[in-house]
């Protein structure tokens, strides 16, 4: 850049010198008496002139796309300025919304996230958050045509204290973007399958709902759906449905026996990139019994999705007073609770997604980034009702298909990224297959990340870093 900006000063020299060398002739006696002359003479300098300026380089000439960066107000480059590089958001967040942020999120209560809606309130009173900047990506194909929309909510800088719990519904993933720093050290709830629910089924934002049984029953939701159990009522012919998949594979349900097959598992569709962001996939249900009013047993609903962006750092921390960090697994399939006690258990949900984007990302001692999938719910239980799969925990267990003669599989966490089969001998009322693991993706500037604390899947094939796209 030196030698462009010496270049340019000379090409402003060169400019003054053509003024002086074109003036008027009857300037000077001596010019008068030779203006023929003059004439001929400074048309020539004044198209060397301008043949040089031509050819030295500036922000308006032939060398300008190499000479980056310019001033377009100026006519020549500035030495020694660079354009600071400007985060680009995957997903089609634009640059210009951490721009239109208004305010600073930090609760001293629990709050509920409305990806659909854009409404942020708090769960005790529904009292409205004002302030809030919110806009809409259009749905994209996760596979086989399922579509996912994102919600994306701005703020200036955002802290969610210790102790406060911040839970998402609606059917689009959720985005938080600030241009200040983002610092959770409470708790981010996109489970499927959630308390608040009161439906195992539910999938969580951007994740997909678990099947339910109506004969002919249906599949789990989503593109790595669980199959649902074959089952139509009577002696020995109640399948467990298969698990859910997304970045692992969902486990197999039990088989009821020969022409009564279980429900296989669903197969992974997430990408590493996390692009499109697409939550979990629903269990298949279990097959159902005809008699005695049995509805048969519920997938669970697949984890949620969700997309965290900053311009300055990102750090998930914990105190111990509660669990903390982002916790975006499947729902447990239920169990067998008809009163034959023989049905099918369903298939637990898979984990959903966490992406990360920003210059500086840690995460600290005791917070816990969790995608899990959701365990099988149990089948048969020698006339006894089973328990349901357990839901994804916030750790790196691996979750309880539901316990029985005919148990539940496992769902996937820690190094496992698929479920587990149902487990038990093959005969009328198998479990449930477990769900796979979710996908979670760190971007900072250099691909590094600091990691003291829990990530589950662990870094490896459904846990990735990468770095940021900047332009």
């Amino acid at each position: 850049m030196k030698t462009v900006a010496g270049l340019a000063n000379q090409r402003d020299r060169l400019r003054a010198a053509s003024w002086v060398e074109s003036e008027p002739a009857e300037i000077t006696a001596f010019r008068r008496a030779d203006s023929s002359l003059t004439g001929v003479r400074n048309r020539r300098l004044h198209r060397f002139y301008m043949l040089t300026l031509a050819l030295i380089p500036a922000c308006d000439s032939l060398w300008s796309p190499y000479l980056e960066p310019c001033d377009p107000k100026r006519p020549m480059c500035i030495e020694g300025v660079a354009p600071e590089p400007q985060l680009l958001p995957s997903n089609g967040i634009a640059p210009d919304w951490f721009g239109e942020a208004k305010a600073e999120l930090a609760p001293t209560e629990d709050l509920v996230i409305d990806t659909d809606q854009g409404t942020v309130t708090t769960a005790v009173g529904n009292r409205r958050l004002m302030d809030v900047s919110y806009h809409q990506l259009a749905p994209a194909d996760c596979g086989e045509g399922w579509m996912v929309g994102v919600g994306v909510f701005g703020f200036t800088k955002i802290r969610i204290l210790d102790g406060i719990r911040v839970r998402f519904t609606g059917l689009r993933a959720a985005a938080l973007i600030a241009p200040g720093a983002i610092e959770i050290e409470g708790l981010l709830d996109l489970r499927g399958g959630m308390t608040e629910c009161t439906d195992v089924r539910c999938g969580g934002p951007g994740g997909f709902a678990g099947g339910f049984v109506q004969f002919p029953a249906p599949k789990g939701d989503g593109p790595g759906a669980g199959v649902w159990g074959y089952g139509i009522g009577g002696l020995g012919d109640e399948a467990g449905g298969g698990g859910g998949g997304a970045c692992g594979n969902g486990g197999k349900g039990g088989e009821a026996g020969a022409g009564y097959p279980a429900g296989s598992g669903g197969g992974a569709y997430q990408r590493q990139t996390l692009i499109p962001l697409c939550g979990g996939s629903g269990g298949g249900s279990g097959g159902p019994g005809n008699s005695g009013g049995d509805p048969g047993q519920r997938g669970g609903g697949g984890g949620g999705a969700i997309q965290i962006v900053s311009q300055k750092s990102v750090s998930i921390s914990s105190t111990n007073s509660m669990p903390s960090g982002i916790q975006a697994g499947g729902s447990g399939g239920q169990g067998d609770q008809g009163v034959n006690f023989n049905d099918g258990g369903g298939g637990g949900g898979s984990g959903g997604a966490i992406l990360i984007e920003a210059p500086k990302i840690s995460i600290s001692s005791g917070a816990v980034l969790a995608v899990n999938g959701g365990g099988g719910g149990g089948g048969f239980n020698n006339g006894s009702s089973t328990n349901h799969g357990e839901s994804a925990s916030l750790s790196s267990t691996a979750a309880a298909g539901g316990p029985g003669i005919r148990s539940g599989g496992a769902g996937g966490a820690g190094s496992t990224l698929h479920g587990s089969d149902a487990a038990g001998p093959i005969g009328d009322g198998g479990g449930g297959g477990g769900g796979g693991v979710g996908r979670i993706r760190l971007n900072s500037l250099d691909g590094t990340v600091t990691v003291s604390g829990e990530l589950s899947p662990a870094i490896g094939d459904c846990a990735s870093l990468g770095r940021l796209t900047l332009r």
